[in-house]
Formats: C-alpha cells, structure tokens, sequence
C-alpha cells in the first residue's frame, strides 16, 4: 500500500522540478501524518479516560504532537520549496531545519509535562480498567504507527529528507512506547503498586529522550556540519579529471538545505601551464560537478612549481617529516624562497580537529627540528589549518 501510493503520487509530480516533486513528497507525508496522529490521538485518549490510565493518556497526548509536528512539517516544506529572492539568495532550505527545531521543542513540552502527571499518579495511585477489547485497539495503533513508519522511511529515502527519516524513525518508537503502556496494564492487575504511573513516567521519559535527539539532529545542519564525506570524495575525484589540475585542497562545503550546496576549494595546477586553458578546464570542472552531484561549486587556482627538481626534493623530504611525526597529517600550498644562509619553506598542514592548542605548538616544534636536523638552512614558515 505503501509503494502504490507514492507511485501515484510520483506519476502526478513527474512533470515538475525536482523542489517542486520534494515539496510535494513533504507534503503528502505530514497530511498523511497528521491524520493518522490526530485519530490515534483521539482513540487513546477516549480509552485513557475510560480506563483512568495516565500511560495511555501520556501516548495519547504524545501522539498529538507526532500531529502537531506533522502540520509544522507541512509549512517547512512549503517554505523550504519557496524559489530563492533578492533577501534570500540561497533559497528557503534551511527552513525544514528550522521546523524540525520547532517540532522538538513540542515534544520535549509534552514529555515534560506528562513527566509531572506520571509522578504524581506515582505519589497519589488510581485503579487501572483493562479489557481484551481495549488491548486490542491499542494493538491497531501499534500497527498505523509501523505502517506510518514504513512509509516516512520510504519518502524520505526517495528525496533524501532527514526529517522525514527521523519522522520514520520516531513513529517506530511510538510502537515501543505503546507495547510498554501495555506491559504496563497487563502488570497492573497483578500488583498493587501503582504500575501505571512508572510505565507513565518511562513514556514521559521516551519522549523527552526523543525531543533531545530530533533537536540535535536539526540543529547540527543550522551551525554548519561537516560535509558528507562520499559528496566530498565525489567532488575531489571530478576535479581531478581535469588534465592540469594536480590537486585540491582547503575544500568548504555550505550546506542551506536538500539539494541547496554551495562548495569552494582550492586547486593547484602547475606554474607554468597556459592559463587561459587552464582556466577553461576548471570551469568545465566546475559545470561536471554540478551536472553530477548537484554541488555548485567555486574553484580557485593555485599555481604550484611541480617542474622543478629542487623544489621537489625539498617537498618530499618536508613531506618526509610530517609522515614520521603523524601518518594523518597532509600538506599544500608547498614555496621555497631560496637564499645562502636560510632556505624558507613555506607551506600548510592540514591537522586532524582532535588536535588542540598544545599539540599545535608541540607540532610545529616537531617541524621545525625535523626539517633542522636534514639541513640547518631550512626554516619553515608552517599555517596550520583544518580539513573542512
């Protein structure tokens, strides 16, 4: 059922532009959310208060945000798919982030307050009804929860939607929510201790634990996250297709959304190439890297001395140095300034982000006493930066 629906549904957005089919994706899946949460929501709660189960009721209202979410994620997809303008020149992306954090926020509110009614139920017990009838009903929500899940799983696969994903995700957690409430009540009838409230307190605890995670998911792609790394490996390996182009470096991927990547990095082609030919091939390079990953990218041109052999003795013995000081590190932008009485060499090394203040200075010492003891005319003159 699932497949059929979005195969209709792909045959009706078939002739649109790619922001246009993804908008559509996202919105078909908050409709279908949303009414599916909004009847859960009513069928748990007309059974929480038939039974006086604080659990059920807890999943109820935990259900309701799922629908709350639901429509917020609907407006994020309708804005995310707005067409850029003069104020927003990247596009309106960011915007199913910005309506993940949101979402987050609601159930992190939700588990909260259900956190204070378990315990007090905790503190003040109350008989629980049970009925094979109501067992049964729950078990029907069990399974629209594993077919919502499915079916956000499967959307958010086809457009590549993390939110969708999570919403796939965070529906299978429903499923174990309600097994617990129903634990809850089969154990409630065989023990005086106010099973109920702890079941409901576990829930409360499920749903906060879930807000958390959704919000660090949405906020990491906000603050900037580093980029994918099969995307980065993709981007260097079309670059260096290209005929001068002899290598790449200091690459910066923005991310403002699915589909809405801007990239920049720097690549070096030999100092005495033709120019005007070279920089014919880094804008075909750049034309393939959009045609092939959807990346626009900006290239900038480092002219690097690979043709002469006193330079490259002395790259490979720097190079040397850095291998036997870490295996991780790597360098660019390699110069000589040569002169009688000190050779300069100046060039960047890429250090892991695990490296810290003292370990820096603690390399560049290395360095520095590693290039000294081949030749005492040897200064390096070292920038120290971080692969993006």
């Amino acid at each position: 059922m699932t497949n059929a629906l979005i195969h209709i549904f792909i045959r009706d957005a078939e002739n649109t532009g790619d922001s246009r089919v993804r908008e559509k994706f996202g919105v078909l899946s908050g409709a279908v959310g949303l009414a599916c949460n909004l009847f859960l929501f009513a069928l748990k709660l007309i059974i929480g208060l038939l039974t006086g189960s604080i659990s059920i009721a807890a999943d109820a209202f935990n259900n309701l945000s799922d629908g709350l979410s639901c429509l917020i994620s609907i407006v994020g997809f309708k804005v995310s798919g707005k067409e850029p303008d003069a104020k927003h020149p990247f596009g309106y992306g960011r915007t199913e982030y910005i309506a993940g954090l949101i979402v987050s926020f609601i159930i992190i509110l939700v588990g909260f307050e259900f956190f204070k009614t378990s315990l007090d139920r905790i503190l003040h017990p109350a008989a629980v009804a049970f009925s094979a009838v109501l067992m049964g009903i729950l078990a029907v929500s069990m399974l629209v929860k594993l077919w919502m899940g499915a079916f956000n799983v499967n959307i958010g696969r086809r457009i590549d939607s993390p939110v969708l994903m999570a919403a796939g995700q965070d529906s299978r957690n429903d499923v174990i929510t309600t097994a617990v409430v129903v634990l809850g009540m089969v154990a409630g009838r065989f023990t005086t201790l106010p099973v109920d409230g702890y079941v409901g307190v576990a829930v409360a605890a499920f749903i906060l634990w879930s807000g958390i995670g959704i919000a660090k998911d949405t906020v990491a792609p906000l603050l900037g996250e580093a980029a994918d790394p099969e995307v980065a490996r993709n981007i260097r390996r079309i670059v260096m297709e290209s005929d001068h182009i002899v290598g790449v470096h200091d690459m910066i991927i923005h991310n403002y959304g699915a589909g809405r990547s801007i990239a920049s990095l720097h690549a070096e082609v030999p100092s005495d190439s033709d120019f005007v030919a070279v920089h014919e091939e880094i804008d075909e390079a750049e034309k393939r890297v959009w045609q092939q990953t959807g990346v626009y990218l900006v290239i900038h041109m480092d002219p690097i001395d690979i043709n002469n052999a006193y330079v490259n003795a002395l790259r490979e013995q720097t190079d040397g140095v850095l291998r036997q000081i870490d295996g991780q590190l790597t360098m660019h932008d390699f110069r000589v300034v040569d002169g009688k009485r000190q050779i300069n060499l100046i060039f960047d090394v890429v250090v892991p982000f695990s490296y810290d203040e003292d370990a820096k200075r603690d390399l560049l010492m290395k360095i520095y006493d590693g290039l000294k003891a081949i030749d005492s005319r040897y200064n390096p003159v070292v920038t120290l930066d971080h692969q993006m």
